[in-house]
């Protein structure tokens, strides 16, 4: 999947100049964006953390007959808290292209070879780990791009209301 295509959201150039509802627009784009970067990244993150798990058991040496799927709970619950206040939940359904890039990972490691983690030899579980690794900085990358995007928009529209523009007009 192109991620640079995919971020390219249409946004003014001259943001100053721009319509409240073409900021609007922008900013509503780029979050959409966002929102499947977001969820995107938590997909491969958790695939991340799910090889390294195996990772893990093999270089402390463990035998231990477990399947990954005993260990899931473990793997996916290191580092699910970051520090700071919470955010509020969201209830956002992921756009349709996020589906192309489950599949782009399904070709790294899809979902029945996850199940059998203790059974790739060590140069395919390195290069699941690459590939993996790779996608989630393309990923992280992009969604750093988006951030950096939507806050110039929200910028402006923090301007214009500190410039005497009333609240109904800065909201959807």
């Amino acid at each position: 999947m192109d991620l640079d295509a995919l971020i390219d959201v249409d946004t003014p150039d001259d943001l100053a100049a721009a319509s409240m509802d073409e900021l609007r627009r922008a900013r509503n784009e780029l979050q959409e964006v966002e929102n499947g970067l977001s969820y995107a990244r938590r997909i491969v993150q958790g695939r991340l953390d799910t090889v390294a798990a195996e990772s893990e058991r093999r270089s402390a040496g463990s035998t231990a007959d477990s399947t990954i799927v005993d260990r899931l709970p473990s793997a996916l619950a290191a580092g699910t808290r970051a520090a700071g206040l919470p955010r509020p939940p969201q209830d956002l359904e992921p756009p349709e292209w996020v589906d192309a890039l489950v599949a782009e990972l399904d070709t790294i490691v899809g979902p029945a070879e996850l199940g059998r983690l203790g059974e790739l030899d060590a140069d395919r579980l390195r290069g699941v780990t690459d590939g993996l690794a790779g996608v989630e900085q393309a990923v992280s990358a992009a969604r750093r791009e988006v951030h950096a995007r939507i806050d110039v928009v929200q910028g402006e529209l923090v301007e214009r209301y500190r410039a005497g523009a009333s609240v109904d007009d800065l909201l959807p």
